[in-house]
């Protein structure tokens, strides 16, 4: 038996993983899956045994402004071992490998959305936010004074949430125009039967305790203390993230 580990950065590379995100995630039609796999940036870690693809994380690039500074972190995703490959330790070296990949790209943290948070405690991350499934209140209100047959440019529509809803916010996506331009076209697939925790959060492991550091402005202290005040500032974490 031989494994190792791939990183697959084009598309025609990551299709190998494609079976094994249908046999986890049978939920994602195929037009969903083949969207995803076409246009959403983002690159595959996966382990191959013998020539075959058995687990898999995806890295999902976001700009994000963290305190006033624009910053890339991943979204880890598609988080995935196939059945009979299970309870081997492998989950665990995918995200070791990503851990040390993305700090040395100079990543200070990374944020996933857990099933469970007792899987990710074990690894470093920590819960730092719910789940937002709604606009804030003030963005559904600048949409409502553009009038309900008219739309806003994107790059208008970005200049909005920038300015009127997310500037109270420590973290949040830049609403570029590829991003905003993605979610519309995402939210096509959105169905009332996408699978979600009860109460979903957002949980992040920090990679560079000492970038983290410079970036908000915190103290050194440990990476459970630094994540607990993070925890207690304004985080924007949508749905579609």
């Amino acid at each position: 038996m031989s494994r190792k580990i791939l990183l697959l950065n084009t598309p025609e590379e990551q299709e190998r993983t494609k079976d094994l995100y249908r046999e986890i995630f049978p939920e994602d039609t195929e037009a969903f899956l083949d969207f995803y796999y076409k246009k959403r940036p983002k690159r595959i870690l996966a382990m191959e045994e013998d020539g075959v693809v058995i687990a898999m994380l995806h890295l999902n690039p976001f700009q994000l402004s963290f305190f006033g500074k624009e910053i890339t972190a991943s979204y880890i995703y598609a988080v995935a071992t196939r059945k009979d490959k299970r309870k081997q330790g492998i989950m665990g070296e995918l995200l070791s490998y990503s851990f040390q990949l993305l700090k040395e790209e100079g990543e200070a943290f990374c944020f996933l959305l857990p099933v469970m948070e007792k899987i990710y405690t074990p690894y470093g991350f920590q819960t730092v936010a719910k789940f937002i499934t709604d606009e804030p209140e003030t963005f559904r209100e600048s949409e409502e004074k553009a009038g309900k047959d008219t739309k806003l440019l994107l790059s208008e529509k970005a200049d909005v949430l920038k300015a009127e809803k997310l500037s109270d916010y420590k973290l949040y996506a830049i609403p570029t125009e590829e991003l905003l331009s993605r979610r519309e076209e995402e939210a096509k697939f959105s169905s009332e039967e996408d699978e979600l925790p009860e109460y979903p959060v957002i949980m992040m492991k920090i990679l560079n305790k000492e970038l983290f550091c410079r970036y908000t402005g915190y103290p050194e202290e440990g990476e459970e203390e630094l994540l607990h005040r993070l925890s207690k500032e304004k985080l924007y974490f949508r749905d579609d993230i």
